[in-house]
């Protein structure tokens, strides 16, 4: 049963993660590029130019992949917990 209820509480949590970048909540995806962003410009050195390399897209997809996985994991979670 501790199984069952750990693995429905990840797999809830990735589906709230996911969700929340695949559909931009408040601008999730938007502000992890900003600061990936800024993260690789403070690294660059002076003769390097820093170019945005992860838009909002990349946090989209990885959101779309998330989301639905943890949702798969908190109803095999639920039959796991059934069927004990």
């Amino acid at each position: 049963m501790g199984t069952a209820i750990g693995l429905f509480v990840l797999g809830t949590g990735g589906a709230v993660w996911g969700g929340r970048y695949l559909f931009n909540v408040r601008g999730a995806a938007d502000k992890a590029a900003e600061r990936g962003n800024a993260v690789r410009a403070a690294r660059a050195t002076g003769l390097e130019l820093a170019e945005p390399q992860m838009g909002p897209w990349y946090f989209k997809i990885i959101g779309g992949i998330v989301m639905p996985v943890g949702l798969m994991l908190s109803i095999l979670s639920i039959v796991l917990a059934v069927t004990e």
